[in-house]
């Protein structure tokens, strides 16, 4: 077979492969298709599973979404080993994480989740898709598998994400890997459905806090339902200090009557400290802030300067405010080696 008639032969069966995989369209058509449908969908809901692989036990969330445009999101994560549930949700007031257990709301202005929108929802699969260039496409059992860079600016270990969507759009899996190309974070989508329809208060901070309320036992120190208790606690030292930094002193003092106990960190790279607290049920509201994912709960980031930052959570009754020069990355590895500590 003359040289030009083998290279026609190649070119055919090149054009058969593309065709197997995608049918007529090329990579960039179906990318194109993605940015349409995301952007003539109306919303949607979706239940999930969120694997997070940060410690030596796995973390479980099981995860529903709910999303209306142009800015309405409803994103309940309940821990499966915590077995508590708290809400992020977004409305015209602004963004708010209930802790429904404890009664308790944080209420601030924020771009969340423009900012730095998690996994979980399907505008970032979207976003991750379309923005990278240098995305790879493939067809596996009649699914779209897309591979892309991950862009999360809480954590810049992870470095890949691969994503999985059936053929009209709706995502099936997902994971993000590490600079070793381990599994960090894997998210599986048992449900989703585009253009649901809402009741007119599904939004509602009221609604959601008295309607999870009504499901979710209050818990106390010990577990037991019951209101959460104040007073004096153990008080809980994090697995996790930077390096060069030292834990100089620990106080104990009172604030709006109530105890608390600041731990304070010094050192060449970083100078912070750490307050522990079982305020009552409350309101606390930011003038800006943003929800941070810390694998065993939802932290309200906010920052007071260019410099320094302030990150609280609540972990099984006491609170926790930490606050300091560190950064984000740093603040959500100090916040995450609290979860599994014994108080002392």
């Amino acid at each position: 077979m003359k040289r030009g008639a083998i290279w026609l032969v190649l070119l055919l069966l090149l054009s058969v492969l593309t065709t197997g995989c995608f049918g007529k369209k090329s990579p960039e058509d179906v990318v194109g298709d993605l940015s349409n449908t995301m952007e003539k969908m109306t919303g949607y809901k979706t239940d999930a599973v969120l694997t997070l692989q940060t410690g030596s036990t796995p973390q479980k969330y099981d995860v529903q979404v709910w999303y209306s445009k142009p800015s309405n999101y409803r994103v309940a994560l309940t821990s499966k080993q915590r077995n508590i549930t708290q809400i992020i949700l977004k409305n015209d007031e602004g963004v708010f994480v209930l802790t429904p257990h404890l009664n308790k709301s944080f209420r601030f202005q924020s771009g969340w989740p423009e900012n730095n929108g998690p996994l979980y929802l399907y505008e970032t699969l979207v976003s991750s898709i379309v923005d990278d260039t240098e995305r790879q496409l493939k067809m596996e059992s009649n699914q779209y598998v897309f591979e892309v860079k991950a862009n999360y600016s809480g954590n810049r270990s992870l470095t890949k994400q691969k994503i999985w969507m059936s053929e009209d759009f709706k995502p099936a899996k997902a994971e993000i890997m590490d600079t070793n190309m381990n599994t960090v974070v894997e998210i599986t989508f048992s449900n989703f459905t585009f253009n649901p329809t809402f009741e007119k208060d599904a939004f509602d901070k009221d609604r959601n806090m008295t309607g999870a309320l009504s499901s979710i036992p209050t818990l106390s120190q010990n577990g037991t339902t019951g209101k959460t208790p104040s007073g004096p606690f153990g008080v809980i030292i994090p697995e996790y200090v930077p390096d060069g930094v030292k834990l100089i002193g620990t106080e104990s003092l009172t604030q709006n009557g109530e105890p608390v106990v600041v731990l304070h960190y010094q050192g060449d790279s970083s100078n912070y400290k750490l307050m522990e607290s079982r305020p009552n049920a409350a309101t606390v509201s930011y003038e800006q802030g943003l929800p941070v994912d810390l694998g065993f709960t939802i932290g309200v980031l906010t920052s007071t300067s260019e410099q320094r930052r302030l990150l609280t959570w609540e972990l099984d009754g006491v609170e926790y405010t930490l606050t300091g020069d560190l950064s984000e990355e740093e603040m959500v590895r100090v916040a995450s080696s609290t979860y599994g500590v014994s108080g002392k």
